[in-house]
């Protein structure tokens, strides 16, 4: 019988347990989201227009990567204990995967609005175009923390003909397995917004 480790919330947040626990509270919300899928999605804007068992099944696979990298988390830790304290590239990697976990299983990808920025001639987008020229932007350092997890699948969808926000989705894979989806789709009711 294992028991589990004393864990006071004050405590490091940089700590192994620390983002296990975040993972797994994650994974509990997804997972009740998941459950209730009809009733969330008819309070939120657009919920008519999507599928519950698609969501539901989105969910449920984003809860369990967030728990089996929980587990991860706890077998890494291993004889340092679960109140060791991770590197600052572990945590940052593990801090992806918790963070997405609460934020209903989606991480955006910032990096196509910031090489815009990047990209543009005015005088207060210097220290951006800098950044993003030496792949310091926080934007490509995010991405990369993300893609170092191996847990999420790149979503960039086209809808009527117009490119939406690319995400991550975490849990969530394709056939072509963690290789980045594109999708093309039209809404029924055929408005852009």
């Amino acid at each position: 019988m294992t028991t589990e480790p004393d864990f006071d919330q004050n405590q490091h947040s940089d700590t192994f347990e620390a983002l296990a626990r975040r993972c797994e509270a994650g994974a509990e919300t997804l997972e009740h989201e998941a459950d209730h899928a009809a009733e969330i999605l008819a309070t939120r804007a657009g919920g008519d227009k999507a599928d519950p068992q698609e969501w539901a099944a989105k969910n449920r696979a984003a809860a369990h990567a967030a728990r089996e990298y929980a587990a991860a988390l706890r077998a890494e830790a291993g004889d340092r204990g679960p109140l060791a304290r991770m590197t600052p590239d572990r945590l940052a990697q593990a801090d992806q995967v918790a963070s997405a976990a609460n934020l209903g299983g989606i991480l955006i990808d910032g990096r196509r609005m910031a090489e815009r920025q990047a990209q543009s001639d005015s005088v207060f987008d210097e220290s951006h175009r800098r950044a993003w020229e030496a792949g310091e932007h926080p934007s490509q350092v995010k991405a990369a923390e993300i893609e170092a997890t191996g847990q999420f699948t790149h979503v960039a969808e086209t809808i009527n003909g117009v490119e939406q926000v690319p995400f991550w989705r975490l849990g969530w894979s394709t056939d072509e397995s963690v290789a980045q989806r594109q999708t093309e789709r039209a809404d029924s009711d055929g408005d852009e917004f």
